[in-house]
């Protein structure tokens, strides 16, 4: 299975959102992209808000928002590899994340625990990848020194941050 390697900085942006949104009571999250065939992550998408649904156990985008970052991906040549988004203590997949994540061969679902005070420790969150039918519990990213791109992205289209 493919093990993701994700920049420090972009581990600390992680992080931020989640206790950010986290200290509110609700869930957040990002996509994950690398160039094609890579697994050097360089740019995290952040959830913005026009189309984005938050509460306490639940986080959703609507079709509006992950069309502008399919084209965002595309025109840059990069492939959207993970999603990651907050859970407010354990690290899971509910019944809602395994059937509304990307089912694709090959993608890695992360969730970052307790998201008031989320460890800065990627092994500490969960990683699972798709296989065609079921997810699968897989190794957490790596760890690197590399720079990684930081954007937001929602209904309202690509931001760069």
């Amino acid at each position: 299975m493919t093990q993701l390697h994700l920049g420090t900085d972009a581990v600390a942006r992680l992080t931020a959102d989640v206790a950010r949104y986290g200290s509110r009571g609700v869930e957040t999250g990002a996509l994950l992209l690398t160039p094609i065939d890579d697994v050097a992550v360089s740019v995290i998408a952040l959830a913005g808000a026009a189309g984005i649904e938050r509460h306490p156990g639940l986080l959703r985008f609507s079709t509006s928002v992950l069309s502008p970052l399919f084209s965002y991906a595309e025109e840059n040549e990069l492939q959207l590899r993970a999603q990651v988004h907050s859970h407010k203590f354990d690290a899971f997949l509910s019944p809602t994340d395994k059937a509304g994540n990307i089912r694709m061969v090959g993608f890695i679902a992360c969730v970052i625990p307790n998201f008031a005070t989320p460890s800065p420790d990627p092994s500490a969150w969960g990683w699972w990848t798709f296989g065609g039918q079921h997810w699968t519990p897989s190794a957490s990213a790596v760890e690197t020194d590399a720079s990684t791109k930081v954007i937001t992205f929602d209904a309202e289209g690509i931001h760069e941050s």
